[in-house]
């Protein structure tokens, strides 16, 4: 279900494949080591494509639904996902070298 341009932009080395199927693909973005999933859907009374992601690469959670079957969007959604987090990592560091950790301890 994905078009040959499709596989070439998401082969192009932006992303570690994790897993290819017919209607989806598993994937790593290099830059932030989030996982992905883009899923195609068939169905009547679905959405043409679901972005769904996760941090952990277990536990997964619908992070965009697209109306059309295309996948490029997605693909944008993540790029601009691993832009947000680099801003807001660069951001945190400036503010505190205090880990979530250390963070969630102090009030237990």
């Amino acid at each position: 279900m994905f078009t040959d341009f499709e596989k070439n932009i998401i082969s192009c080395g932006y992303f570690d494949i994790l897993e290819w199927n017919n209607d989806s693909v598993v994937l790593m973005s290099t830059e932030i080591k989030h996982t992905w999933i883009i899923k195609k859907f068939n169905k009547k009374g679905y959405p043409g494509v679901v972005l769904y992601h996760s941090h952990d690469g277990e536990n997964y959670h619908v992070h965009f639904c697209f109306k059309d079957q295309d996948s490029m969007p997605a693909v944008s959604e993540i790029m601009e996902h691993d832009r947000y987090q680099k801003k807001k990592l660069k951001l945190r560091n400036k503010i505190t070298k205090v880990s979530n950790y250390e963070l969630l301890k102090a009030i237990g």
